[in-house]
């Protein structure tokens, strides 16, 4: 393990990162779980792999999608719905068609977006980027909803509003990271009629013993915290980023927060096909349908990110699909996936493996980090 270690503690001596955190496991035993550098310079808090608490980001959309995929086993949905079966702002869709002048025209989708569009990221349902015409237009939207002074809509409110606005694509034409996730997690809602963090809590968290993970840092753990950090402006530190309360939106696409030992007993749920510590989660099948490769060769020609060179995506993960192409000396079948600030996790049936990497990049720059952390991973297997 010397290799990993090398390499995590020269990102943090170099001064390219505050700090982080890891835990791998193999066959079940532990091959690592440490922390490097700070999780507050300023006051020289160490991280503690125990107990630091890091925001995740988009490593939420992984436990979402275990959330309502327990649904799914249950009947609840077919993966072929209509969402607006659920959502019904997403009843008659548009499109925003960008024009070579850099105009757009609104049009009439051809067919509703599908639960199965969500889980697969090709639904055109974007988040308020500028790389799209769609995602300008909810910039827009959301600048309109924040000046208006409305306190923040819940979750199933919020997605029937984005859902009337238009989609970057007709549904199922490419893959596009964006909002599905989230939209998602409103399902959740609306099928339970519990909110959406009520529900991870008694599903999925508790069950796993995962204690410090949630959309909600009390009080007596905001001590444990880890700062955010400007890694392309000498580190400095990012205002305290967590909700004062419970929020109004609990976002299943971004909003939680956890440790490395809480998210890394999700990860090894996942590995075993949905069963920990004879606590089942999800089937078996259920979690190969998750971490199969569902984009078609068209819809993958959207993919155009570094971290995804080599990977297909399933439902709401990455998966491996070519190492070559990747530049990674990994497995074919690996799968998980990251976070805006520099988090990632990955499942490797083949080695029986799992790691979990958390940080505080702002900006994550994980294709700067990520590829280094796995060479020294796998280099380090017998």
């Amino acid at each position: 393990m010397n290799l990993i270690q090398n390499t995590l503690s020269g990102f943090v001596s170099s001064g390219q990162i505050a700090g982080c955190a890891v835990r791998i496991l193999r066959n079940d035993e532990v091959l690592l779980e440490d922390g490097f550098g700070y999780a507050d310079i300023e006051n020289k808090v160490g991280i503690a792999p125990e107990s630091t608490i890091f925001p995740i980001a988009s490593m939420s959309k992984v436990i979402t999608v275990a959330g309502i995929m327990q649904l799914y086993e249950q009947g609840r949905f077919k993966m072929w719905d209509p969402v607006s079966e659920y959502l019904p702002g997403f009843k008659n869709p548009k499109v925003a068609v960008e024009k070579p002048d850099g105009s757009c025209e609104i049009v009439d989708a051809k067919g509703e977006v599908t639960m199965r569009q969500l889980f697969t990221m090709t639904s055109g349902v974007p988040y308020g980027w500028a790389d799209t015409a769609a995602g300008r237009i909810r910039m827009e939207k959301e600048k309109e909803w924040e000046e208006s002074g409305k306190d923040m809509p819940g979750a199933v409110e919020y997605a029937n509003l984005v859902g009337q606005l238009p989609l970057a694509f007709e549904p199922g034409e490419k893959w596009m990271y964006g909002f599905s996730i989230d939209v998602l997690g409103a399902v959740i809602e609306v099928l339970t009629g519990k909110s959406l963090g009520e529900y991870l809590k008694v599903n999925i968290f508790d069950p796993l013993g995962m204690e410090d993970t949630g959309f909600f840092v009390p009080e007596e753990k905001r001590g444990r915290l880890a700062t955010l950090y400007h890694i392309h402006e000498n580190l400095r530190p990012e205002e305290k980023w967590y909700p004062k309360c419970t929020p109004q939106f609990e976002s299943g696409g971004g909003g939680l927060s956890s440790t490395v030992r809480d998210y890394s007993r999700f990860a090894q749920m996942l590995l075993h096909g949905g069963t920990l510590d004879g606590v089942r989660v999800l089937g078996r099948k259920t979690v190969d349908l998750i971490s199969t490769d569902h984009l078609t060769p068209q819809q993958r020609k959207g993919d155009s990110w570094d971290t995804q060179r080599g990977y297909g995506y399933g439902l709401g993960v990455r998966v491996m699909t070519n190492p070559e192409l990747a530049g990674i000396n990994g497995s074919v079948g690996e799968w998980g996936w990251d976070g805006a600030f520099g988090n990632w996790f990955c499942v490797d049936p083949k080695e029986n493996l799992t790691c979990v990497y958390l940080t505080t990049n702002l900006p994550g720059d994980h294709y700067r980090f990520i590829p280094k952390l796995m060479a020294s991973m796998y280099a380090s297997l017998d």
